[in-house]
């Protein structure tokens, strides 16, 4: 197959795939460059329905993952290497960042002579970027063993579509001669311009109510939010994998200054049949304040329902006076502002969301900031309520596992 024709296929046909083709793919992937030829990678094969299914949710539930006839996950392995060096009295000492690295980029390079191969074969395959935003998933699922670590998903079958080809930037938008050379306004726009001009980029642009492409980026598919919860949750991974040890996770640093802007979240559920929202405010990914109490539309909370994030924003006037005041971007893709959000709820209320947000601002972790909460002993019924509705709103933002050793909520 021409490479300027491969297209990334989501559809397959029921036509099954042999074992002695694909055996031979995987024998012939082999070839492909590795590490101190060590082989740092593993492949788990699924191909039954009930794995598939198991699968799906670490994938967003993609239809493609249950769909194809094949499922790949190609895993940096440096427990096979270590396993080998025990057995020849030699002492492995790969349990670190760098050995990780290095087993990640023998499966990357194996998953993309793979793809080379079988296109040539006249299967389709579709590479999925999802594997490393939930490796904790996928790890319990396959029983990956400690220095093992998903790193990407092929989804292989006969193709059933032929989509368009995808656009591509120029060749002078990536290769730099020498040395590295700055972009500047002009060559971005240079860069960018056919692809912001096709027909379905700007209807992508239309549909998600954003002004431009980079937007619907960094607004809605890839946020900083997103982002950096995942990279924690990586990172979170890494460790339990045995690829870093404690003492080497990046430790979040303590911001004394509140920030102007933080990104929010905004969380509604029900309280003893009661509607409430949350307003959480984001630093580097992890909640940093929260403001929460009855939704109360008379009184100002008049937020639409499809509102799920925005901006809180600390307003200071002229005689020193602040407030916090709650940003969103509407339908139409206008910036619509909740000014005073501090005072739009129960005065008591806030004096205990100031508690709860200052520690969350000194980086307690979040389940300690929910077993503190939930410790609190309050006499009015309308606190515990607040107490509880916070509680389950930080409880979110914790991993399944996390979630599972904190006492139920009252």
């Amino acid at each position: 197959m021409n490479i300027k024709e491969r297209r990334t296929i989501r559809k397959y046909t029921q036509q099954p795939i042999s074992d002695e083709l694909l055996n031979r793919l995987l024998e012939e992937t082999a070839r492909t460059q590795t590490m101190g030829n060590l082989q740092l990678y593993s492949v788990v094969v699924t191909k039954s329905a009930e794995m598939k299914k198991k699968l799906a949710p670490a994938h967003f539930n993609q239809p493609m993952i249950t769909e194809a006839p094949i499922v790949l996950t190609i895993c940096a392995d440096f427990r096979r290497t270590t396993d080998w060096c025990e057995c020849r009295n030699a002492a492995p000492g790969y349990n670190n960042l760098l050995s990780f690295m290095n087993a990640a980029t023998d499966a990357l390079l194996y998953t993309q002579t793979f793809c080379n191969l079988a296109e040539e074969e006249g299967l389709g395959v579709c590479f999925l970027g999802t594997t490393i935003y939930m490796p904790q998933q996928i790890i319990e699922v396959l029983g990956l063993p400690k220095l093992v670590f998903p790193i990407a998903t092929l989804t292989v079958g006969w193709p059933d579509e032929e989509p368009a080809l995808s656009d591509r930037l120029p060749l002078k938008s990536f290769v730099h001669n020498e040395t590295y050379k700055p972009y500047t306004e002009q060559s971005i726009n240079s860069f960018y311009a056919y692809k912001e001009a096709l027909e379905e980029n700007k209807h992508f642009v239309e549909i998600n109510n954003k002004e431009t492409l980079a937007q619907v980026f960094t607004d809605i598919r890839y946020t900083k939010k997103d982002n950096e919860l995942m990279s924690q949750g990586f990172l979170d991974t890494l460790l339990q994998q045995d690829f870093i040890k404690p003492d080497s996770t990046p430790m979040l640093s303590v911001v004394e200054t509140r920030p102007e802007v933080l990104e929010c979240d905004v969380v509604r559920f029900q309280n003893k049949k009661e509607k409430w929202v949350a307003f959480v405010g984001f630093l580097d990914g992890q909640p940093y304040e929260i403001f929460t109490g009855l939704m109360d539309d008379d009184e100002g909370i008049a937020l639409p329902k499809s509102v799920t994030s925005g901006r809180i924003i600390k307003h200071i006037d002229r005689d020193g006076q602040k407030r916090y005041d709650f940003q969103f971007i509407n339908k139409r893709g206008y910036k619509t502002t909740i000014e005073g959000l501090s005072e739009k709820f129960n005065p008591e209320y806030w004096d205990y969301a100031k508690l709860i947000s200052g520690v969350l601002r000194y980086r307690m972790p979040i389940d300690h900031v929910i077993r503190l909460v939930t410790s609190l002993q309050l006499e009015k019924d309308s606190i515990n309520s607040w107490k509880v509705g916070v509680a389950r709103v930080l409880r979110k933002y914790l991993p399944e596992s996390q979630q599972e050793e904190l006492p139920e909520e009252e």
